[in-house]
């Protein structure tokens, strides 16, 4: 059964493609007129039994043993990579930067970027909100409202995935692999439901409207931006003067 799904898994949960990730940040712009939006990242922690080892390293911050699962989603609650495993001790950061995709992220979001929490670090693929030590400015506080309002998709993933399989809300398996297993095998199902919902929506009583094709176009030509900072922290503060 394992197998079975470490096969799906690769086909139901992959990164877009260049037309998908256009039609996201497309999507995003029309919105709230925040830019390069390829997607949106959180890790969550799975809590689990006691494992057979290293039980203190799976002991969080909020005292009980978990694994942690980063999530990345897109604009419809699309799961486009997990990565699953790690201890409950481990900083959402480290957990990212140990990440398979990690070190291909500047190449697969090209100009375009994920929108993360403050327990990411602020980079040119990673957008994170100003730190708020009770002086920010009117922009950064804007900015921050929009980025939150944003962001959030990745939470709404994550619940949507704990409800559709309430028992990740405490796996009782003892051992890591059998636990990881297990979530891989729900992010495919969630993916799969998703793709279940969006056939439901998109038929033929919802026709094509020209008018929104229209605006999108629109909204590609004004995301077909170029960034002379390449840095995460320029970058913020160009899309925090312009939204």
């Amino acid at each position: 059964m394992n197998a079975f799904f470490d096969e799906m898994a690769a086909e139901v949960i992959k990164w877009p493609s260049q037309q998908e990730i256009q039609q996201t940040s497309s999507e995003v712009f029309r919105r709230t007129r925040f830019p390069g939006v390829v997607g949106f990242i959180d890790g969550t922690h799975i809590k689990i039994d006691k494992p057979t080892k290293h039980q203190e390293s799976y002991c969080n911050r909020k005292h009980y043993h978990s694994i942690q699962v980063q999530i990345i989603c897109d604009d419809k609650c699309k799961l486009i990579d997990v990565f699953i495993g790690y201890p409950g001790s481990v900083h959402d950061a480290r957990v990212f930067s140990s990440s398979f995709i990690y070190p291909q992220l500047s190449e697969l979001c090209q100009d375009g970027h994920l929108l993360g929490d403050s327990a990411y670090p602020c980079l040119d693929f990673c957008l994170t909100p100003y730190k708020d030590n009770g002086h920010l400015n009117r922009m950064q506080t804007r900015y921050n409202k929009v980025h939150s309002s944003l962001r959030i998709k990745v939470e709404h993933a994550n619940g949507i995935l704990k409800q559709r399989f309430r028992q990740l809300y405490h796996v009782k398996l003892r051992k890591i692999e059998r636990v990881v297993a297990l979530v891989k095998s729900c992010c495919v199902l969630h993916n799969l439901c998703q793709i279940q919902d969006k056939l439901l929506f998109d038929c033929e009583h919802n026709p094509l409207d020209i008018t929104a094709i229209e605006d999108e176009n629109v909204a590609v030509a004004d995301t077909n931006m170029t960034f002379e900072a390449r840095s995460g922290a320029a970058k913020r503060n160009y899309i925090a003067s312009v939204i």
